[in-house]
């Protein structure tokens, strides 16, 4: 685990069921199962040797396998001119500004880009080629602003939502803990209640997964109290 703790007037007075809590919710762990599956479309051909009882020899061709590579036979044979026309369409295609960033349509960059490189130094399109290079970086850079933002706003979204998750099942086993979030984008969570321990405390750190969580989760800060002005405060290191 890597953290880094801070103690300050920690009590003498030690409890066995602050740890037990809190390993409870460290064993109620969620899990997220990613299955993907590809799909590959075949053409079949029959060959029939002309005796009706024989059966049909058959030919798999994977269809994406050969248009792609046609695709890539006309692309290495276009001329530098029709590099850029295509880039231009590219980056036309579909493009619409939003005031709601998510919403923005932004054409197809990377197709831009590739043809965009196609086109050689010594080419009389080279200088064009360059000012459309530079706006479909440009256009890049927005692209991944937004996803960041978006990816951000979703971790913030998911800290809320397991902080509120903790608090309601302590309430269900009849414990009060108050949690509280803060600092930049809520990656600081505070968990107080009156049955915290240091020794408990540390076999939640040592013995469970509970911390583990909280770090996959986006915080970065910890902070444990028990209402009486005893307060442990855990930071995770950067990777």
């Amino acid at each position: 685990m890597n953290y880094i703790l801070i103690k300050t007037n920690l009590p003498k007075n030690q409890s066995k069921l602050a740890f037990k809590i809190l390993r409870i919710t460290a064993q109620s762990t969620y899990k997220q199962h990613t299955k993907g599956s590809t799909e590959t479309r075949m053409e079949r051909s029959y060959v029939n040797d002309g005796n009706r009882n024989s059966s049909l020899s058959r030919k798999v061709v994977p269809i994406r396998a050969s248009r792609e590579s046609e695709t890539e036979k006309l692309f290495l044979l276009m001329a530098p001119a029709e590099h850029l026309n295509e880039a231009r369409s590219a980056l036309a295609d579909g493009y619409k500004l939003n005031t709601d960033p998510t919403k923005t349509v932004w054409g197809r960059v990377n197709d831009a880009k590739k043809h965009l490189g196609a086109i050689a130094a010594g080419s009389s399109q080279y200088i064009a080629a360059q000012g459309l290079m530079h706006k479909a970086i440009l256009r890049e850079k927005h692209i991944k602003y937004v996803c960041a933002n978006v990816a951000n706003q979703l971790m913030i979204k998911q800290r809320e939502m397991l902080a509120n998750e903790l608090e309601q099942y302590y309430l269900s086993k009849g414990i009060f803990i108050d949690i509280e979030l803060g600092g930049p984008d809520k990656a600081s969570i505070k968990l107080m209640c009156p049955l915290f321990r240091e020794t408990s405390i540390d076999r939640i750190v040592d013995e469970t997964n509970f911390f583990d969580h909280l770090k996959k989760a986006g915080f970065n800060k910890v902070v444990l109290g028990d209402n009486e002005g005893s307060i442990w405060t855990y930071r995770f290191k950067k990777p």
